[in-house]
């Protein structure tokens, strides 16, 4: 019989054992480098807008729908361009409270030290998380590396660009905005970047463009539109694909009736309201007899009452589980200034409640909200109340249910107006009538 030696050395003869031979790990393999930003490249259409901007186009736009993620993707775009690229970023915001909303953002995933917002020496500090403030004197910049600074477009209209010039300007919610004021602005970088949703309110102009009514490129037009339209060629459009806020059926009527050029799905994870273990449907409308205009009592207390109905023992279930639905989560939009005076006034017990017009409301979302058709009250469908963008706002803020409050006058109104706006509001209208009253 053979036997097998054991591998390891006899033991010495004065009884000590032979040294084990030290075996050092394997060494582990080196982290990938990370850098603020770095989000956008799991997404395939956020990437090609970073590399859209990383190559050097000049105008890059990116048309996007409700509650697609503008915000976050003008957040982590411009830190991956100061962190990574080494760019001087400029981010241009229509009101003071998105310019702080975004420069609390960048404060949260940013070195403190490479962002800014600029605000008034003279102002009151806003609270934003930490993002230092710089005021009228400071120097703008720093001699080498990247950096962000965040204005309102008018501080920027406002600035001197030898002080201020950036290398990549990106203007948010830049439908709002319009031509001129873009054109403006190409004096303060030399890449422009328009992030906005091109089926909600357009630019409020005070002055008289009845000359330009035709023209693509008139100063009033929106500036996204505009710039294709005046060069195509330098202009490179990426557009965003999804919605994270909108419901499948909200997302199929809104999709359909208002961005007939910009086809967007749902992603929304499931999440719907339940009212003593009834599942509420997404969309729903009440019809009422509005007799005295838009401010008619009988409406205000419509709107009132709903807002009762939904916070008194309903249900809010989202992939986290369920809970009551509370205050925090419900929304009143309406088309007219009194019409949100009056309704936040009956609601005094419900501060939390978020109540205003479509205009005051754009950009924000709630789990639940009550509507009012911007006709309700009307005899005559006025230009202000069939503006297609009035109604996208108000068909889009919320994220399980929206409950419509509709004149039954309504539908006759459009019926007998003319235009392609009322047709669309008719259009509308109807899909609205169509879904589950409440």
């Amino acid at each position: 019989m053979r036997i097998l030696k054991p591998r390891n050395p006899a033991p010495s003869t004065d009884g000590a054992s032979a040294p084990t031979p030290v075996v050092s790990a394997p060494k582990a393999a080196p982290k990938p480098p990370t850098w603020p930003g770095m989000e956008l490249l799991s997404d395939p259409i956020t990437a090609e807008v970073l590399m859209s901007v990383w190559s050097g186009d000049a105008v890059t736009i990116v048309p996007s729908p409700p509650g697609s993620g503008k915000t976050r993707l003008t957040t982590l775009l411009a830190a991956a361009l100061s962190h990574r690229a080494g760019l001087r970023v400029g981010i241009a915001a229509q009101t003071r409270a998105q310019a702080i909303d975004i420069a609390r953002r960048l404060s949260a995933v940013c070195d403190h030290t490479k962002v800014g917002l600029l605000w008034g020496r003279s102002d009151v500090s806003p609270d934003t998380g930490g993002c230092p403030i710089v005021g009228n004197g400071m120097k703008m910049w720093p001699d080498t590396g990247g950096m962000i600074r965040v204005a309102t477009k008018s501080k920027w209209l406002f600035s001197e660009p030898e002080k201020l010039r950036a290398d990549v300007l990106i203007v948010d919610e830049a439908y709002q905005a319009t031509y001129a004021d873009v054109g403006a602005l190409g004096s303060m970088a030399s890449q422009i970047v328009c992030v906005g949703d091109p089926g909600q309110i357009d630019p409020v102009i005070t002055g008289d463009t009845s000359r330009w009514a035709t023209s693509p490129t008139g100063p009033h037009v929106p500036a996204p539109f505009a710039l294709q339209a005046a060069h195509p060629s330098i202009v490179n459009t990426v557009a965003l694909q999804y919605t994270w806020r909108l419901g499948p059926e909200t997302t199929a009527m809104v999709q359909g009736r208002f961005y007939p050029q910009l086809p967007f799905t749902s992603r929304r994870p499931a999440e719907h309201l339940s009212k003593r273990g009834q599942v509420l449907p997404e969309l729903t409308h009440r019809t009422l007899r509005v007799a005295n205009g838009a401010t008619d009592g009988a409406l205000i207390r419509a709107a009132v009452e709903r807002v009762h109905e939904l916070i008194d023992d309903t249900d809010l279930t989202t992939g986290t589980g369920t809970r009551n639905l509370t205050e925090d989560d419900v929304a009143v939009v309406v088309p007219h200034v009194p019409q949100a005076a009056a309704v936040r006034a009956m609601l005094s017990q419900y501060p939390g409640v978020l109540v205003g017009t479509a205009d005051a409301l754009q950009g924000l979302e709630r789990a639940a909200v009550v509507a009012v058709h911007p006709l309700a009250g009307k005899r005559i469908a006025d230009e202000f109340s069939v503006k297609p963008g009035r109604a996208c706002v108000m068909l889009s803020r919320h994220r399980s249910h929206l409950s419509l409050l509709v004149d039954d006058q309504t539908e006759a109104v459009l019926s007998a107006a003319e235009g392609e706006d009322a047709e669309k509001a008719h259009a509308v209208l109807t899909d609205m009538l169509a879904t589950a009253a409440f």
